[in-house]
């Protein structure tokens, strides 16, 4: 696994640390923290009234091609490092949507 310690594989799906960029410029994600084991992911919206968190669960849902009812945000509410629990999901094809998204990105 290319990015250890950010994915985690649990019955209900996979739980995905997370390290947000608010008010950023551009929407995505924009790599892997390998010391603070996280995704890092880009939001434009600001860390205002929930308004971040809702667009991080609106971006990881349509990242996994899911409905938002999949994605919940289980811990990190006020904080930028968040987990997120994405529904019925394996490791492996996470790992897979996330190295594609970077390296789109990228390009």
């Amino acid at each position: 696994m290319k990015f250890t310690g950010a994915l985690t594989e649990v019955a209900e799906g996979v739980l995905i640390r997370a390290e947000l960029t608010p008010s950023a410029r551009s929407l995505g994600i924009s790599g892997y923290n390998q010391w603070r084991q996280t995704i890092c992911i880009k939001l434009t919206m600001p860390a205002k009234k929930g308004k971040a968190n809702e667009q991080l669960i609106k971006f990881i849902a349509n990242l996994f091609d899911r409905p938002t009812r999949a994605v919940r945000l289980v811990s990190g509410h006020t904080s930028n490092r968040k987990v997120l629990l994405l529904s019925d999901a394996i490791v492996d094809d996470v790992e897979l949507v996330i190295e594609q998204a970077m390296k789109r990105r990228s390009v």
